[in-house]
């Protein structure tokens, strides 16, 4: 019994260092994806990028830290708590598919 808990807390344990990288990975491609601006001059809709970016960055911050920080607090009381970093990793790449989509549309507007 000791023994799935130790491995489910190690694949856990892991799970919460891969959705640290996935957040800043995710954050720095958005902010790569700000950059763009300047190259689309006078088709851009310059407020959503801006606002999409903060939003990214805010709900990237708060998946990770309610995520990581439940997932340490639960480990060792339930036995499926590993999917509380697999959920935050989830979330994030969904936020940054939305992120990407808007960033496109604002770019091309006129």
């Amino acid at each position: 019994m000791n023994d799935q808990r130790s491995a489910q807390s190690q694949i856990g344990d892991n799970l919460a260092w891969v959705s640290l990288f996935v957040a800043v990975v995710s954050a720095l491609v958005v902010l790569a994806r700000t950059l763009e601006i300047a190259g689309c001059s006078n088709q851009c809709d310059y407020p959503t990028p801006e606002t999409i970016t903060r939003g990214f960055w805010i709900t990237d911050l708060i998946v990770f830290i309610l995520t990581t920080s439940a997932y340490f607090f639960t480990r060792s009381r339930l036995r499926l708590a590993w999917l509380l970093p697999a959920a935050g990793i989830t979330i994030t790449l969904i936020a940054l598919l939305i992120t990407n989509l808007v960033m496109n549309s604002a770019m091309r507007l006129g």
